[in-house]
């Protein structure tokens, strides 16, 4: 029927094959925490929340591969499908598609660590997105950028007890060398991601990628390349008039999936996209063209959208989000999926701007609140004290940990 888009069709999952042997898998970088651990796996760019008979069996795990006994069997299953551990004959990956928490923890864990920090390589974007969260970041200090700032950035993130550092902006596509050296730099200490438009040449970043072991987030806002166009625009500075960010974006993608490098798509919901069709459009677009990795935010007041309102989506878009998810679920969709509703809790995301000030958004009126600065003498002790005083924990867990989506079966 016209203007009707059907769901697709269920699929049968295969019948799961008992593991003789399993591991921790390289690609795994393991916190324990006095609830269990946090586990992050790079090729998914996923977080998952361990209770402590699933912690207890990743350290086992951690020495190499061993026999699985018949009473661990379950949750070695469980942890093999998100690619936590690897097993002998191997297991086959299921998308998350629900709360990032696995075993009997039941609600998101207490975290008094920072799981991810995002680390501005440049204030210089290709683009003029019209509810950048980080325009507030980026327009004062373009003119004034000095090759000296990586330093001060990756010195503030060495303080940070983070897991993952994402390589932002700005843009790093436009400043390349900028976002290589930061890359190098700052996998030294965390797992690393990048954070583009993909309006761009990725390749001058490809080197650097393969060395960190790095995942990309490329951006994409719809199946429709006019909605992605308007929503965001090139900037002329950088980009010949007339390209268009979608065909870029997908360029980059295509690139990426050529070089062997991880990436996902990131979908900012606002206004412009906030309909369950154009939606689901976009997922069946995204599965035809071979991702696998999909991040829904909704669109959050601060940046340019604190002036600009009207852009945000309706008070009801998790709801929205959890629909077009539970249709997923429903229909077995290869499509791993992260939500999130940081307008809720605006002080739960870590920004160190492109000078290496550390920021949060600001909980009591507009704007950043800038945390640490660079020049500060390098105490690690002082910096947990004022994340601390700063950072909405609980909102930070949900923000990583798939929190507006209910929980997976305890394994």
């Amino acid at each position: 029927m016209p203007g009707v888009i059907s769901r697709p069709a269920p699929r049968v999952r295969a019948r799961t094959p008992v593991a003789a042997t399993a591991a921790r898998s390289v690609d795994t970088t393991v916190r324990f925490e006095s609830f269990g651990a946090v586990a992050y796996v790079g090729r998914r760019d996923d977080f998952f929340a361990l209770d402590r008979a699933h912690a207890d069996l990743l350290r086992r795990l951690a020495v190499g591969a061993r026999p699985v006994r018949a009473a661990e069997a379950a949750r070695v299953r469980a942890l093999a499908a998100l690619g936590i551990c690897v097993t002998d004959p191997p297991t086959p990956p299921r998308p998350n598609q629900g709360r990032s928490v696995l075993g009997r923890l039941g609600e998101l864990p207490p975290l008094t660590r920072p799981l991810l920090v995002n680390c501005f390589s440049t204030a210089h974007c290709p683009l003029r997105c019209v509810y950048c969260h980080a325009d507030d970041l980026m327009i004062p200090y373009r003119d004034t950028e000095r090759a000296r700032e990586v330093d001060a950035v990756d010195r503030t993130a060495t303080l940070i007890p983070a897991l993952v550092a994402v390589v932002t902006g700005g843009d790093p596509i436009v400043a390349p060398v900028r976002a290589a050296q930061l890359i190098d730099r700052l996998s030294r200490h965390k797992r690393v991601v990048l954070d583009t438009s993909g309006a761009g040449d990725v390749d001058p970043l490809l080197p650097a990628l393969r060395r960190a072991g790095a995942h990309v987030r490329v951006s994409v806002d719809s199946a429709d390349r006019r909605v992605h166009d308007r929503a965001r625009p090139i900037n002329t500075r950088y980009l010949p008039r007339g390209t268009s960010a979608f065909d870029a974006a997908h360029a980059t993608l295509r690139r990426l999936a050529e070089a062997d490098v991880p990436c996902s798509v990131q979908t900012v919901v606002g206004r412009h996209n906030e309909d369950g069709d154009a939606l689901r459009r976009l997922r069946d677009d995204l599965l035809d063209r071979g991702v696998r990795y999909w991040v829904l935010h909704a669109a959050v007041p601060a940046g340019k959208a604190e002036r600009r309102p009207a852009v945000l989506p309706g008070p009801d878009v998790l709801d929205r989000l959890r629909e077009l998810v539970a249709e997923c679920v429903a229909a077995g969709l290869p499509l791993d999926i992260r939500v999130t509703g940081t307008h809720s809790a605006p002080r739960s995301v870590l920004l160190i701007d492109s000078r290496g000030q550390l920021c949060v958004q600001r909980a009591d009126g507009p704007g950043k609140q800038v945390v640490w600065t660079p020049d500060q003498r390098p105490d690690p002790a002082r910096m947990r004290q004022r994340l601390d005083a700063c950072v909405d924990w609980p909102g930070h867990a949900s923000r990583y940990l798939n929190g507006p989506l209910t929980p997976v079966p305890a394994g």
